[in-house]
């Protein structure tokens, strides 16, 4: 069971990261980083949707056409993060999966980039390093619609 979570507009929104019509999947079984990045992206404004595991991350991006960035936790339950990450790419390739792990050495963030990660963050993450590399992918994502959409309509 995912559960939705619809952050309140609030004059807390960084103008950096205005993310109001966005939509965020962010999959952590730990309950204590699930509130820290609740806390940090509830400013964003951005709509976001939560899992606790790979199967139901998978299901939610199966049965969602509007998911913007998946921000995929490595170590979970069952599916992992990087099957979780295999699976969603092959639904929905062009979506952006950020991967976020306390698995910092050399091979494991390789395991992720294979995987089909886009970015690879290790924890303790960085709000600036987050959210940086979180409004990248938004907009190289909303970008490269723009241009399909300019491509097909020509």
């Amino acid at each position: 069971m995912h559960i939705l979570f619809k952050t309140l507009k609030t004059k807390t929104v960084s103008n950096n990261y205005c993310w109001e019509n966005k939509t965020i999947l962010v999959v952590e079984d730990d309950t204590s980083s699930l509130m820290l990045l609740q806390a940090i992206l509830s400013r964003t404004g951005a709509q976001l949707l939560f899992a606790e595991d790979g199967e139901t991350a998978v299901s939610i991006v199966e049965n969602q056409d509007n998911i913007d960035l998946v921000l995929m936790d490595i170590r979970l339950k069952g599916l992992n993060g990087l099957e979780a990450t295999q699976r969603i790419k092959q639904l929905k390739p062009a979506t952006p999966v950020i991967a976020q792990s306390a698995c910092a050495i050399l091979s494991d963030i390789e395991k992720g980039y294979a995987a089909g990660c886009n970015a690879y963050l290790t924890k303790p993450i960085s709000t600036n390093a987050l959210l940086e590399t979180m409004d990248y992918y938004i907009k190289w994502n909303a970008l490269q619609e723009l241009l399909d959409t300019s491509i097909y309509s020509n």
